[in-house]
């Protein structure tokens, strides 16, 4: 009976026994999964929602994920302090268990009894803290991967940037001949602005293209003609002062600020060979002003018509869907 019992002794000291190199390596990897797993899906539902935004938004988009980051960094840090005060503890039991082990050859039955729960006990410790290892490397791939998406967005912001600067550059300097008073050329959330004045382009209520504006945009069409990677928008505006319909086609503001941007569309794509499938054409009515309408001044300048350039984002919105 005796020879038994240092038997089945010696076959729990075998078996049971952890290396500390083992355990000083799980010193350093711990999180809880709970909290990682709610954080990832919080952080994962966030960027699937940010797809559906507008390319002007990307920038606070990403200032967000950098934060995510920050803050799974910063989670990650406090789970390792906390995995080194519970894997101190399980070290402290591994060494009682091993006391106690040492000091059983002449104990009772019941005293090797608390010793094999010790040892179960300490084995479920132990493939916990293995597979907090495993939750901590795979939370480390996801911050790395949320990195490296990161950076990919700041460079395509970059270079969008850098494309939309270099646009404007090249249709101010088509557009050289023409005064401020007629139009501006300008950049606002990446896109590129070229807004014309109502004087360079139309008469009064007429949407008819003046000789001079359809000039003007023989120029810019040179440009536009360069870039096939360009989205173009036409916008009309007017002040609001009601239009007097004489019964015809147009009956207010809205339908001469859509008829004026579609002669302009016309104008790009039929006499210059713009690509049409480039161009839309919209209206804007007295809705969307620049300038007060309580002065003549302010009048002038809501009287407009935008021709708005946007670089395409397709990598950037492929991106978001991942």
């Amino acid at each position: 009976m005796k020879k038994i019992f240092f038997s089945l002794l010696a076959v729990v000291l075998l078996t049971g026994c952890v290396t500390q190199k083992k355990y000083n390596e799980l010193l350093n990897d711990y999180l809880n999964s709970e909290v990682k797993n709610k954080f990832l899906n919080q952080s994962l539902d966030s960027l699937k929602t940010a797809c559906a935004t507008k390319d002007s938004s990307l920038t606070a988009q990403i200032t967000q994920l950098q934060a995510d980051s920050a803050s799974l960094a910063e989670l990650i840090e406090s789970m390792q302090k906390t995995m080194e005060d519970e894997t101190a503890k399980h070290a402290l039991a591994q060494q009682e268990y091993l006391k106690k082990l040492k000091e059983a050859g002449d104990k009772t039955q019941k005293t090797n009894a608390d010793l094999i729960q010790m040892q179960v006990d300490l084995e479920k410790q132990k493939m916990a803290l293995e597979q907090k290892e495993v939750d901590l490397k795979k939370a480390y791939a996801e911050l790395q991967e949320r990195e490296k998406k990161i950076a990919e967005l700041q460079q395509l912001l970059t270079e969008q940037k850098t494309k939309s600067e270099a646009l404007k550059e090249a249709i101010k300097k088509a557009l050289t001949d023409f005064s401020a008073g007629e139009l501006s050329v300008y950049t606002k959330d990446g896109k590129v602005y070229v807004s014309m004045s109502d004087k360079l382009l139309f008469k009064s209520g007429s949407t008819t293209v003046e000789s001079k504006g359809v000039e003007a945009l023989g120029k810019l069409s040179e440009v536009l003609k360069k870039n096939a990677d360009i989205l173009i928008t036409i916008e009309g505006h007017t002040d609001n002062v009601p239009y007097i319909s004489s019964g015809g086609l147009i009956k207010d503001n809205w339908d001469l600020s859509l008829m004026r941007s579609s002669s302009v569309l016309h104008i790009l794509t039929d006499k210059y060979k713009v690509n049409p499938v480039q161009i839309i054409a919209s209206g804007r009515g007295e809705f969307s002003p620049i300038s007060s309408n309580a002065t003549a001044d302010g009048k002038a300048r809501n009287r407009r018509t935008e021709i708005i350039i946007t670089p395409k984002v397709d990598k950037l919105l492929q991106m978001m869907e991942h």
